[in-house]
């Protein structure tokens, strides 16, 4: 297996460390840089055992309140010595939030950080004593927990790291699209608005015969979470009866939701449809179940049928 070294100077001695990643050599130079070290050789070599990380799992979507375990399965040699395994969060600014040493006294995982307190610490990822504690066994997760995971696992010879990033989404609390006041026959005002969602949603009023109309944006974030709206100018030549639609999109979820409105001089009727790969689509009279490729998809659909003035 073919892998890189570092040979570095520091006082009068060579300090050796096997590198098995693009990732690992950034984190290296940082680290090196940080501590004073001003020479780094890099030399190709022939590696014959080291620690490797096989598969780093992290699901990219994950939704708000469900527990998730992100897993780091990795293979080590037998020759290999003092292995330690760390979880850091975000890339750009690594803080460690979790740590395992097998060979300590006390080789309990602790969890640090923004996992502290947040974490099954007695999860178990399979039987062998070397990779038992490598996973992080999340109880529920918050937006505050989006971002970038890299797992480390180490020991005196050789490194490997790996880096993958998870949000955590949070679908609206509630989306309404309604009537805006009174105008004048045969014009008309929309607002659309959604609460309590994250990340920033896009959201859009639209009508199959005038395409996505033009509105006036406003958002707000309460605590970790978003308020949204969208209102239209003042729509002329009024089409009778007329239906609109209110379209909130989370892309990095994969996930849509679409309230709609019949507007006439008689009514106001609300229709609601949620649709997504492997998201939750919620109403109260029809219920069907169906499995897509990104996993289970529940659509529901409801009608609401209101008189205005």
């Amino acid at each position: 297996m073919f892998k890189l070294q570092t040979r570095v100077y520091k006082g009068d001695k060579y300090i050796f460390r096997v590198i098995s990643s693009i990732d690992h050599v950034k984190h290296l130079f940082k680290m090196n840089f940080v501590n004073g070290i001003f020479i780094i050789i890099l030399e190709i070599l022939v590696v014959a055992s080291c620690v490797k990380i096989n598969k780093l799992q992290v699901p990219q979507v994950i939704q708000h309140g469900r527990a998730v375990v992100l897993d780091c399965d990795f293979t080590l040699d037998e020759t290999e010595q003092d292995l330690v395994v760390k979880w850091f969060f975000n890339k750009n600014n690594q803080t460690l939030v979790y740590q395992w040493i097998p060979a300590a006294s006390n080789n309990k995982p602790k969890a640090l950080g923004v996992l502290k307190n947040r974490l099954n610490l007695g999860y178990k990822a399979g039987d062998d004593a070397n990779s038992i504690h490598r996973a992080l066994h999340i109880l529920q997760a918050a937006p505050d927990l989006s971002g970038d995971y890299t797992c480390s696992v180490s020991t005196v010879q050789s490194e490997d790291i790996q880096t993958k990033r998870m949000l955590v989404f949070v679908p609206e609390k509630n989306l309404m699209i309604h009537r805006l006041g009174s105008e004048k026959q045969g014009l008309i005002r929309l607002e659309c608005s959604a609460e309590g969602v994250f990340p920033k949603p896009e959201i859009s009023i639209n009508s199959h015969k005038r395409g996505t109309i033009k509105t006036e944006m406003s958002s707000k974030l309460r605590g970790s979470l978003y308020d949204v709206s969208a209102r239209t100018i003042t729509l002329n030549t009024l089409e009778d009866p007329e239906e609109f639609s209110c379209e909130l999109k989370i892309p990095q979820a994969n996930y849509t939701v679409q309230q709609k409105t019949v507007v006439s001089s008689g009514y106001l009727g609300n229709k609601g449809l949620r649709v997504g790969g492997n998201i939750w689509i919620i109403s109260t009279s029809v219920f069907l179940l169906s499995q897509v490729l990104t996993g289970t998809s529940f659509k529901r659909r409801s009608m609401i049928m209101e008189f205005i003035p």
